[in-house]
Order: C-alpha cells, then structure tokens, then sequence
C-alpha cells in the first residue's frame, strides 16, 4: 500500500472524527445551557422572594387564617346539630 492510500485513509478517519466532535460539542453546549436554567429560576426566584416576601408571607397568613376559620365554624355546626338531634322535644 503505498503512502498516498495510507494518508488518504488517516485524513478520511480523521474527517469523521472531527464531525463526531463538533456533533459532541454543540450537544455539550445545549445540555450545558438546559443545565443552567433551573439555577437561573432559582436565583429570580429568591431575588423575587427578597422584594417581595412581605406581601407573599401576608397572603400566605390571610389564606390559612380563612381555612383555619372555615374548619373551625363547619366543625363548630356539626357539632351544634348534634347537641340540636339530641334535645328533648
């Protein structure tokens, strides 16, 4: 086999490894960039959360003091029309 064949060979293998690669790196670069964006949220969300943690935490009070106070009355009427079945008439 003389040179030429054999460089011919080597520049062919060598062509195709260098697709492969560039495949690989732009296939790196945008798990890389998927990768990235959940910090990316992460970090908006506690810059969100530091302006405006105030009135997050006050909406979070109002609702469970209304779901506190929701439980609180339907178990107080249950109660009542028990004690109302079990009055003498």
């Amino acid at each position: 086999m003389p040179k030429d064949d054999k460089l011919d060979v080597i520049i062919g293998h060598l062509a195709r490894i260098d697709r492969r690669d560039k495949i690989r790196m732009r296939a790196g670069f945008i798990k890389g960039v998927i990768a990235i964006i959940p910090g990316i949220a992460f970090l908006y969300g506690m810059y969100y959360f530091y302006l405006h943690g105030d009135e997050v935490m006050a909406k979070i009070a109002k609702v469970a003091a209304e779901q506190a106070m929701e439980a609180t009355r339907s178990g107080t009427d249950q109660v009542l029309q028990r004690l109302q079945n079990f009055q003498v008439k």
